[in-house]
Order: C-alpha cells, then structure tokens, then sequence
C-alpha cells in the first residue's frame, strides 16, 4: 500500500489542483498555430464572460481569411465592448461595416466571392489586376486604376476581382 501513495497523491494533485485556464494558454496555442484549440479556449472564456476573450474571438472572426465570420465578430465584439473594453468598442464599428459591405455584395456576386472581394480589397496593391483594370496607385478608400483609355480613380467599394463584377466607371478625384 506504501508503494502506490505517493502514485495516487500525485495523480489526485495533478487533476484536483490544475490551474484553470486562461486567456494566455489560448494565445500560446494560437501561435503554436494550434488554432482550432486557441479558439475553443477563448470560447470558453467568452461565455464566462471574460470581454479579453471576447475581443480576441471578435478580431479571430473578422481576420481569419479562412475562417471568416462577420456575424461573429459582430456578437463577439458586441459582447467585450458592453464590458467596457474600449479595443472592442471601436473594433465593433469597423466589424458592423464589414458586416454591411459582405451583406451587400453577398447579394450581388455571392457569399464566397463576397469573402474574397473584401479580401483581395484589403490587400490591394499597386500591379493588381481588377475588374476595370490595372492598379497604378493605392490610398486608403481610392484606388487609381488604368482602364483601356485613361487612368481614373475609383472608391475600393467599386474594384472587384476580374471577371466577378463589370467595370462601373465613377470615376472619382483623389483627397488632399
């Protein structure tokens, strides 16, 4: 019986003592790039209430080009930012916009194409190809796009991929 005590202490420590978890061990696995344990984490500190966890689930659902989620991001934004957490409050109003902007191009072009549409906009880059033509210059909301006869100047909401949208010409002049 000597024997196994100190066997049976350290299997009983081991289990009745362990640490709970914590926000930190959901952000080790993510950059283990053990995601899907990372958010499921972050998931369950959520629903307990934890707004660090919420925001990390809000931002998760908003980037995550693979994973994306905009309603997600919305309630899980919604969720910190009504605990106060000032990060989320304004990252909620970026993820309502996006959510606005999918929902209507989803009706457009469809959900999938919607998802890279926002994608490729965001990663919009001088050399890029869209649907009216060839990228010259990048700013913030405009993009100077040659076209068969002339550079102009479109808003990002107006540039799609090729062959998703045709070209809607308004042209636009860029800010001081």
């Amino acid at each position: 019986m000597k024997r196994w005590l100190p066997i049976l202490l350290l299997s009983i420590s081991s289990t009745a003592f362990a640490e709970p978890v914590a926000f930190q061990d959901g952000l080790k696995k993510f950059l283990k790039g053990k995601i899907h344990e990372a958010v499921e984490i972050w998931t369950q500190l959520a629903n307990q209430g934890d707004a660090k966890s919420q925001n990390q689930l809000g931002q998760f659902y908003l980037t995550d080009h693979g994973r994306r989620d905009f309603d997600q991001a919305v309630y899980w934004y919604r969720k910190a930012a009504d605990q106060g957490d000032t990060d989320a409050v304004r990252r909620l109003e970026n993820a309502q916009e996006l959510q606005t902007t999918w929902s209507t191009l989803a009706r457009e072009v469809g959900a999938k194409a919607a998802y890279q549409t926002i994608t490729f906009r965001e990663h919009l880059h001088e050399g890029e190809d869209t649907n009216c033509g060839f990228v010259v210059e990048v700013k913030t909301k405009i993009v100077l796009v040659q076209t068969d006869d002339r550079p102009r100047w479109f808003k990002k909401k107006n540039v799609y991929l090729p062959g998703t949208q045709a070209c809607v010409s308004q042209p636009q002049t860029p800010s001081p």
